[in-house]
């Protein structure tokens, strides 16, 4: 508990604690809860049907650890490489670590949707901000958990941490006019063979 203390209250120091010790369990504890208490808070302010509920708490909660354990494999590996082109030292295996534990945030997701259904309707337009200040904070400890596990300045640390993206970035946007392109061709070729075939009808 006092890990989960530090990281509230002082993220760099309970980050790096967690990238020096074996804290993986705990890790595992942090998304489990992040994830659950996500879909409860979401459940709270857009109720279904109970049948709905009981298929998210299930199959939902199922799904959403399957695909957040699978995002935090794929983040570890894209920064630990890039991390160890920019002379970063350290174990791939602390950063999981700590990437996991960023989501601690989402704990809040649950109490505060209960407070904030109580207010009504004011409590709906408030929800998505605070949704998003909870991913910031998440964001800002992935960017914290990077510098504590290699070791390096506050400048390289940013940098491991915008070139994926930038990298990301234009990867999608290449898909994307590629897609555009072909389907394009495909009209193209499309609108080309239409006046031939009209000439057999």
């Amino acid at each position: 508990m006092e890990l989960i203390y530090q990281l509230f209250v002082m993220p760099s120091l309970g980050m790096r604690r967690a990238s020096e010790e074996k804290t993986l369990p705990l890790a595992y504890l942090v998304v489990i809860l992040a994830v659950l208490s996500s879909l409860i808070g979401r459940l709270l302010m857009f109720p279904g049907t109970i049948t709905e509920a009981k298929i998210v708490l299930s199959i939902g909660l199922a799904i959403n650890l399957i695909m957040v354990f699978g995002i935090l494999f794929l983040l570890t590996a894209i920064f630990h490489l890039v991390a160890d082109i920019r002379g970063g030292s350290g174990k791939g295996s602390a950063l999981y670590t700590v990437f996991s534990l960023a989501l601690l945030p989402f704990w809040l997701l649950t109490p505060l949707a209960i407070i904030l259904k109580s207010l009504g309707k004011e409590g709906f337009l408030v929800f998505l901000p605070l949704w998003l200040i909870i991913l910031g904070w998440t964001v800002s400890l992935f960017i914290i958990g990077i510098r504590e596990v290699y070791h390096i300045s506050w400048e390289k640390t940013a940098a491991i941490f915008i070139y994926p993206l930038v990298g990301i970035g234009l990867a999608l946007t290449i898909l994307f006019l590629l897609f555009v392109a072909a389907l394009f061709l495909s009209l193209t070729d499309i609108f080309r063979f239409f006046p031939f075939a009209m000439n057999y009808i």
